[in-house]
């Protein structure tokens, strides 16, 4: 009777664990969405040393984020991610606004790819 306990015990474990996660990939790349569309938006306003900043700095939140999305999510597209990330604040000019507004448009979909790489397998 008491291994049916144990087991029961560790199932719930792992069910809070795998839904901890969950909310944490949902969160961190819902705000890295909402990051990129805030840095697009001072680009198109013209602010480019504004949107350069936050474009840097959601390269940096996403590295600090990757060291847990490695656990998660596969590699291949966190690096991807990582990679388009490091790129966009090079686009933040007014000469590169067409390519900025790809650039961002793959970053995000990068992120929506990464999500659908957790949930998909739930």
């Amino acid at each position: 009777m008491r291994r049916n306990w144990y087991a029961a015990g560790l199932l719930l474990l792992l069910i809070l664990a795998v839904y901890s996660a969950g909310v944490y990939v949902d969160r961190s790349l819902r705000a890295l969405d909402q990051e990129l569309a805030s840095a697009y938006a001072c680009a198109e306003q013209g602010a480019y040393r504004q949107a350069r900043d936050t474009f840097r700095e959601t390269a940096r939140d996403a590295q600090r984020s990757s060291k847990l999305w490695l656990l998660l999510i596969r590699r291949s597209l966190v690096d991807q991610l990582n990679q388009t990330l490091a790129t966009l604040p090079h686009y933040a000019t007014e000469e590169n606004r067409s390519d900025l507004a790809v650039e961002t448009a793959r970053a995000r979909e990068q992120a929506r790819q990464m999500r659908l790489s957790f949930f998909g397998r739930l």
